[in-house]
């Protein structure tokens, strides 16, 4: 399983979801600590769904659940069209 850290996945957000969109499941570490986990939603086509790692995955770590509506990649490129960076 491939893991990235949070400054890396800040700057490499497109590429990152490409690989997650392509089937990639990527942990997302903060000091070599796992804190989320980033995989293809199930049953749907589009759409990212953010799991923290599992509880022996963590040790008293945060704890965070995101759930996306809209796929990020896109509405990054249409900002940076828009110039909004």
């Amino acid at each position: 399983m491939e893991t990235i850290s949070i400054s890396n996945l800040k700057a490499h957000l497109s590429a990152t979801m490409k690989r997650v969109r392509a089937g990639g499941t990527i942990v997302v570490v903060d000091r070599d600590v796992p804190i989320a986990e980033i995989k293809p939603f199930p049953g749907k086509k589009r759409g990212i769904v953010i799991h923290p790692p599992s509880k022996k995955e963590m040790s008293g770590s945060l704890h965070l659940k995101v759930s996306l509506d809209i796929d990020p990649v896109e509405y990054l490129v249409e900002d940076r069209r828009r110039g909004r960076l």
